[in-house]
């Protein structure tokens, strides 16, 4: 069923909305950034950003379900060429790196946010993990991964890669895509060598 051009609308406001506070937030600094200017780097009233966003913390949560979304997404419909599901965990683990990679500093706060249990963001961490789970389970299932491996194990480790891009990997922001995948692929086959089939 199409979408109405009111429904369009509002989905398109809302992304100008997230994407002026992505901006924002990256260049002035959360606590720095006002609800005034988001509004009017998003060239909308204040009562607009409210209408969607009631708060500063409703907009991180909006970004990180943004990329969530993006994820979901790309497994349900641009992964059919995969090999298997073991391949598709490599691009929902890059799709996921390179979202946050052009708000950085941003990202490294959500997904601090993300850690905190006490934190509304703490439920988009558990979205992503089940996911995640999802695909280990399923190249379990085909024979890519061990069986008898705990699949629990392996998402901590799958996550773990991803905080160390987020952390460690300092100057990731600089990386030429090309880069960042081969690099990527290079420490997903690392960390996960022990868990594949036959070893």
């Amino acid at each position: 069923m199409e979408q109405s051009r009111r429904e369009l609308n509002k989905i398109n406001c809302r992304r100008r909305i997230l994407k002026a506070s992505r901006k924002l937030f990256s260049t002035k600094g959360y606590e720095d950034t006002m609800i005034e200017d988001i509004a009017k780097k998003a060239e909308v009233s204040k009562a607009t950003v409210y209408n969607y966003f009631p708060n500063k913390e409703s907009l991180l949560i909006g970004t990180a379900d943004e990329v969530l979304e993006r994820v979901r997404d790309l497994v349900k419909n641009d992964l059919a060429a995969c090999a298997n599901s073991e391949q598709k965990l490599r691009r929902v683990l890059e799709e996921a790196v390179q979202a946050s990679v052009d708000y950085l500093s941003l990202s490294r706060k959500i997904n601090y946010l993300n850690s905190c249990e006490d934190s509304a963001l703490f439920a988009t961490r558990t979205h992503m993990m089940e996911v995640i789970m999802g695909l280990i389970r399923a190249a379990q299932s085909e024979g890519v991964f061990r069986a008898d491996a705990d699949p629990d194990d392996m998402v901590d480790v799958v996550m773990g890669i991803y905080l160390i891009a987020q952390f460690q990997w300092s100057h990731i922001d600089r990386y030429a895509p090309e880069f960042l995948h081969e690099k990527l692929n290079r420490f997903f086959t690392a960390m996960m060598w022990s868990y594949y089939a036959g070893q």
